[in-house]
């Protein structure tokens, strides 16, 4: 073989190894790219602050503080829903002790009346007799027995008309000022502090003729 040929030749096995090396380069290079872009994905990673076990435990304390007032929050709203609900039950228990007997002293009123009723008949005979004696005595005994138990008649007579207590069965014209009760036709009795039954009386109204003259 000729000189210039191996000249060639020699020539040729070199470009091809400069040619593989530079192959090999770019593969190193291409492998090295994504190792550094990992490195780089990792600063961030590395950069960021990782929570401490004080603060989480910190945190960890003030999640069960708000769980705590919560619970206590709820616990005094139903403390205080049981304190009215006894409260209720309490009012409700001394009520039915104290205003129980209504029923049966409402239906000892018409009694009451009827006996009022022969005593006032009686007078009006003018008999004074023991059987009227023995009725007075009757509903003496009768009164004090309701003023035990918390019945009292309503005031009524000379009294300003209170539609509370008392009922108006007429209007009469009267010298007295108006809305006077100047006539009782049934008493009226409360029980303790309730109305047991409205007096039914006969209430005063201003003249005719003093609306003319006021006119």
């Amino acid at each position: 073989m000729s000189e210039k040929k191996k000249d060639n030749k020699s020539k040729e096995e070199q470009k091809s190894k400069g040619e593989n090396l530079i192959e090999v380069k770019g593969k190193e290079a291409e492998e090295e790219k994504p190792g550094s872009e990992n490195e780089r994905s990792k600063e961030p990673a590395e950069k960021r602050k990782e929570p401490t076990s004080l603060e989480t435990l910190q945190d960890q304390l003030a999640e069960k503080t708000r769980e705590a007032t919560e619970t206590f929050d709820k616990w005094l709203r139903l403390r205080a829903e049981f304190e009215n609900y006894k409260k209720r039950m309490q009012k409700e228990k001394a009520d039915l002790m104290r205003f129980g007997n209504e029923s049966l002293l409402k239906s000892i009123l018409p009694i009451l009346d009827n006996l009022e009723r022969a005593i006032d008949h009686g007078k009006g005979l003018k008999e004074n007799t023991p059987l009227l004696e023995g009725v007075e005595l009757t509903l003496k005994q009768f009164i004090d027995t309701l003023e035990r138990f918390g019945v009292k008649p309503v005031p009524a007579m000379g009294e300003v008309f209170d539609p509370e207590k008392h009922e108006a069965i007429s209007y009469q014209e009267s010298d007295q000022e108006p809305h006077r009760v100047i006539s009782e036709v049934l008493k009226g009795y409360l029980f303790h502090e309730r109305l047991l039954r409205p007096a039914k009386v006969i209430v005063s109204r201003e003249k005719a003729s003093s609306k003319t003259e006021g006119n």
